[in-house]
């Protein structure tokens, strides 16, 4: 799981060299590059705001200065430049990314973004489990009653500090699906980066430990006790 975490986003390695010539532009700002980079890096308006502290308003009234003073037609246009590069498009076809590896992963799993994690990806298994795994959900709204504040509080202490965090033992008896029959599980959070070493969201694994002895309480941590790590992943 900590592997899979180290590989880039799907699209993500597409702005690495271009875009940052492009944000480095003499003529921006500190800010209108902190939002270029964050176009570049394919966040929504929202998630920007969330990375930079600041209103979902400003980040749209930078974005009206930066089509002005790029001589840009739209958003889009903002960011081509980064997207069309032959340095870029070496890098996408040949580098696997996360979503890929996931696809074949046995254990539910899901990739969020930005500090509201908004979701992005649910793998096959992930689906069958958990009723509404489309892109767009947040998490909390994704979760059942029962895990979802443990599982949206380590999730939110994983992206703040940047580190992984687990959940022991997590109730999960009202998972919607029909028939999974899912009692408890182990939560894994894992912080996922960008082509460009940036925190981009979580990596987000549950793991069916209905069968394992009762725990004595519902722990978080962020380290892997020994029977986690010998655990297949």
């Amino acid at each position: 799981m900590t592997l899979l975490t180290r590989v880039p986003l799907r699209g993500e390695a597409r702005a690495a060299t271009d875009g940052r010539a492009r944000s480095s532009d003499p003529r921006l700002t500190p800010r209108q590059r902190q939002v270029l980079d964050g176009l570049i890096r394919g966040l929504a308006n929202k998630e920007i705001a969330a990375e930079l502290g600041i209103g979902p308003d400003a980040v749209k009234r930078v974005i009206s200065r930066l089509l002005i003073k790029l001589d840009a037609s739209s958003r889009t246009a903002l960011v081509k430049p980064a997207l069309q590069t032959d340095a870029a498009r070496r890098r996408r076809s040949r580098a696997p990314s996360a979503l890929s590896l996931l696809d074949v992963v046995p254990v539910p799993a899901v990739i969020t973004r930005g500090a509201t994690h908004r979701l992005e990806y649910a793998n096959a298994v992930a689906k069958m489990v958990l009723a509404h795994a489309e892109p767009g959900v947040e998490l909390r709204d994704l979760l059942p009653p029962a895990p979802r504040h443990v599982i949206a509080r380590i999730a939110d202490e994983s992206f703040a500090a940047d580190a992984p965090r687990i959940a022991r033992g997590v109730a999960f008896h009202d998972a919607p699906r029909v028939g999974t029959n899912w009692r408890r599980a182990d939560v894994f959070a894992n912080p996922i980066h960008d082509g460009a070493g940036k925190l981009a969201g979580l990596v987000i694994f549950f793991v069916d430990t209905s069968n394992d002895p009762m725990p004595t309480r519902s722990s978080t941590t962020s380290e892997l006790p020994a029977r986690d790590r010998e655990r297949p992943a």
